[in-house]
């Protein structure tokens, strides 16, 4: 059986996403790179709850009705096992708690018990024998388990699929059942809940992003704590991070990477506004739809300037070390909006020329980069830059911050400007001798965003 030929015709039935299916065919692409065994495609997405035995068999059958190989070597010895026990397993998966390995070895533990007799124990029992799982994590995977592809885990939010994790935690895609409407899920990671720390941190977020409304800004709609879990509801964004198409070794050009910047400039301005400081704008924090819609996300760094105590460690600089602005970097409490603009400065550098501002052995040598160290020219980088690229980014990642741009609409005005192909405002007297906007440097810059990268 071919895997892909599989994976189209279970998604043309509906039965599982496109996304879902990606996610799977990456698994099984790096589970083969490592030289570990690989399972058909049809039984990890049964083993990640995407798709059930009898969905998967009804879609072997449609594949052999269309002259298709049989089916592949090793799919009956999941057929075997209870479904009850796979959804267990995708449960634990999907919650961050276990790993496909421990899952499978789990099910080929089972298979022996249940050739040497009429008895097996249940995968959960053993998960929490090998010590995968504790007791009360066991407790939890069956709350918040079922039989069919689609559960509560939050009452009134029916789960679609898995989106990704982060550091602190989960995010699924679901349907809010009443408003019929996608949403995503954000769950606080089980290791995180029992620290408040954390927890306050996920409800700072939560409460930030619920603080101000912005196209631009991934919208809060709900935040609480059920069965001990600590969820965020938000707005679901179809698209990519701006950190995902760098990790492909892709660069920006030039008009493109000055119009999702502006968007960003843009939900700063209003979150400021709203008296909100993000503090992490980083490449990961930047959703773009398949429209092109710019997205900033993740406000669990964020800090109302007024009436808001910061729950961080005052001796831990926030933010992360790739794009933090020296005054993060090195610990000031004095910070403000030009901080933000610092690193979205920064976050431009890397999309444009492929390359980190900085770099160094480890995270206190690019902090103490960005606090001291000269910044090398995008121009240098990549010479084929506009004039008025080279001198936004020069000016958004001044050391000084009385230097840099004093507010997002200042830098909003100057990319506005530049997509237009006109020279940005703020250098135009220092530019009247020749060409800026996008015309210099970039003639074959193209007019609109490449929107298909944007796909999932």
């Amino acid at each position: 059986m071919h895997d892909n030929s599989f994976g189209e015709l279970a998604v043309q039935r509906g039965f599982l996403s496109l996304r879902q299916l990606n996610e799977c065919l990456a698994l099984q692409h790096r589970l083969r790179q490592q030289g570990k065994h690989t399972p058909k495609i049809a039984t990890i997405l049964i083993k990640k709850g995407h798709m059930t035995v009898e969905q998967a068999r009804e879609v072997i059958d449609a594949q052999s009705k269309g002259g298709a190989e049989p089916p592949e070597e090793g799919f009956d010895e999941i057929a075997l096992a209870d479904q009850q026990d796979l959804s267990f397993g995708a449960v634990a998966i999907d919650l961050g708690l276990v790993t496909i390995e421990q899952v499978d070895q789990c099910l080929m533990e089972q298979r022996v018990q249940r050739e040497n007799g009429p008895h097996h124990r249940r995968i959960a029992a053993l998960m929490v024998d090998k010590g995968y799982v504790t007791s009360e994590q066991g407790k939890m995977v069956l709350k918040v388990q079922q039989k069919k592809r689609g559960y509560e885990l939050i009452p009134g939010y029916r789960i679609l699929g898995l989106v990704g994790r982060g550091a602190m935690g989960t995010v699924y895609k679901a349907l809010q059942v009443r408003m019929e409407r996608e949403v995503a899920i954000k769950i606080l990671s089980p290791k995180y809940s029992h620290r408040q720390e954390f927890v306050q941190r996920f409800f700072r977020e939560a409460r930030a992003a619920a603080k101000v409304s912005h196209a631009n800004i991934i919208q809060g709609i709900d935040v609480g704590e059920h069965n001990g879990l600590y969820y965020f509801v938000m707005e679901f964004v179809e698209g990519r991070t701006v950190g995902a198409i760098l990790a492909r070794g892709e660069v920006f050009e030039p008009r493109e990477a000055c119009g999702i910047v502006k968007q960003v400039a843009s939900a700063m301005e209003a979150a400021w506004t709203a008296g909100l400081l993000h503090r992490d704008i980083k490449p990961d924090n930047i959703m773009v739809t398949d429209t092109g819609v710019a997205k900033l996300c993740d406000l669990g760094l964020a800090k109302a300037m007024a009436g808001d105590p910061d729950e961080t460690d005052p001796d831990f600089a926030v933010g992360t070390p790739d794009y933090i602005s020296p005054e993060q970097s090195l610990g000031s409490e004095d910070i403000d909006i030009r901080s933000d603009i610092y690193s979205l400065g920064a976050t431009f550098y890397h999309m444009v020329t492929g390359q980190l501002p900085f770099s160094g052995r480890d995270a206190v040598a690019v902090m103490r980069k960005h606090a001291t160290e000269p910044l090398v020219p995008p121009r240098a980088r990549r010479p084929s830059l506009p004039i008025g690229v080279n001198l936004v980014i020069g000016r958004m990642m001044e050391k000084n911050a009385a230097a840099r741009y004093q507010q997002p609409g200042q830098l909003v005005r100057d990319l506005e400007a530049m997509v237009a192909g006109q020279p940005p405002p703020t250098f135009r007297a220092a530019l009247e001798q020749g060409p800026v906007g996008l015309a210099s440097g970039d003639a074959k810059s193209p007019k609109f965003p490449i929107l298909k990268r944007y796909r999932r």
